[in-house]
């Protein structure tokens, strides 16, 4: 019988011949092993001794060599990590592989862990340790380690989108601005929208959207609004970005008409509406079509206000000729020749000229005069009804004081008269 032994030794220890042996008995497979020799190749900071094995046949067994890469980073979030042992090794090939944890944040879930390839799933952030165990046919065994590191992925700041400029033409007063993030954890941002100081007052926010990311906005008035978007994520960051809305005034809404009626609001049918432009049209000459209804609101708990104009070729009619039209007729000759009996007739807006010497009110709808002027009193009362400012006060008080003399002076005349 031929008997081998074999063992790996570092260079500074003595080598140990090979021995033959002979007998009559039948062969055996022996592993020798030098336990203070790998001891020492350990100290000494060599790899650490492979067993070397005579089985029958005098062929050795190396054992097996586990290898798993090299150790990983990875970033949330990530739905699971491949653990691959496929590149372990052995003389006679690998037979099993076993995949444990040896360290790590709870939650772990591991699925192949039989198998050349494992897939490790529910990871966080944190360090784990993962330990590959194979072996061979002999049953020899090889381990190794493999540390994957979990962090957070470093996200960008938020990007805020409020969706630019906008323009309204009145009567169309509501509008729906679409805010938008991009880059950054978008699951959890916080909106919120604001409104530039400087902008009109008036204007509805719905629904509470101010800290969505779409704002609806209503009863919005001739001006520009500025709306600000403030995006903020769940670090803190944050970014502003500006929505403009510019409203026109409404095309032709300068020649609108006031007709205030006596009848409250709730008690005006839509029939009735209907009847009182029909009645309009055939006073003013023209189609019912011509008359455009702008709104029916309530003045006071006893009046109702129709505003409307009436449609000319090119433009509308001035609303100061249809003002002038309908007080003579509704106010004078024809005052129940309407459904419901007229209070007022006026313009919507005040277009009184003030005979260049004045501003228009825009509540009375009257004129108030510059210094040192007034108004044609003959011409307010007994001429066509219109505000003006047409008199120079001085020579208001110089007529008046004239008036004042010539009057004194007949009554003391008539009297002298009547004494003798």
């Amino acid at each position: 019988m031929m008997l081998l032994a074999a063992a790996t030794t570092p260079p500074t220890k003595p080598h140990l011949p090979a021995q033959t042996v002979t007998s009559d008995f039948a062969p055996v497979a022996i592993t020798v092993t030098s336990s203070s020799l790998s001891s020492d190749a350990a100290a000494e900071g060599a790899s650490p001794s492979v067993p070397a094995a005579v089985s029958e046949g005098g062929v050795s067994n190396r054992g097996p060599t586990a290898v798993v890469g090299p150790d990983r980073k990875l970033l949330l979030p990530l739905s699971g990590v491949l653990l691959d042992g496929r590149g372990s090794t052995d003389d006679r090939g690998v037979v099993s592989f076993h995949w444990d944890v040896v360290s790590g944040p709870l939650g772990l879930k591991m699925d192949g862990v039989d198998q050349a390839v494992a897939t490790a799933t529910g990871l966080q952030v944190g360090r784990y340790t993962f330990r590959l165990t194979v072996s061979d046919q002999e049953g020899a065994t090889d381990s190794t380690l493999l540390t994957v590191h979990v962090q957070e992925a470093a996200t960008r700041p938020p990007v805020a989108h409020a969706s630019g400029s906008h323009t309204l033409t009145l009567p169309d007063n509501a509008i729906v601005l679409q805010g938008s993030v991009t880059d950054g954890d978008q699951t959890k941002i916080q909106y919120q929208w604001v409104r530039d100081s400087q902008s009109p007052a008036a204007g509805d926010v719905l629904y509470g959207s101010d800290t969505q990311s779409t704002l609806f906005l209503a009863n919005l008035v001739e001006g520009t609004y500025l709306f600000q978007l403030r995006v903020t994520d769940a670090q803190g960051r944050s970014s502003i970005a500006t929505a403009t809305v510019e409203v026109q005034p409404e095309p032709g809404g300068g020649q609108e008409v006031e007709l205030e009626m006596l009848v409250p609001v709730s008690q005006v049918s839509l029939s009735q509406r209907d009847t009182v432009v029909r009645q309009l049209a055939a006073l003013l000459h023209v189609l019912d079509t011509d008359v455009n209804v702008r709104a029916l609101q309530g003045h006071s708990h006893l009046s109702t206000v129709l505003r409307f104009s009436v449609r000319g070729s090119p433009a509308p009619l001035s609303g100061s000729t249809l003002v002038h039209q309908l007080r003579n007729q509704l106010l004078g000759e024809k005052s129940d020749f309407l459904l419901f009996r007229v209070l007022r007739v006026d313009t919507v807006l005040c277009l009184l000229s003030c005979s260049g010497r004045g501003q228009c009110d825009p509540v009375t709808k009257t004129c108030t005069c510059d210094p040192f002027w007034t108004e044609n009193v003959i011409r307010r009362y007994l001429g066509d009804g219109e505000s003006n400012c047409e008199w120079r006060m001085l020579y208001v008080i110089l007529t008046s004081f004239l008036l004042m003399v010539f009057i004194l002076t007949v009554s003391w005349t008539f009297i002298c008269c009547c004494r003798k």
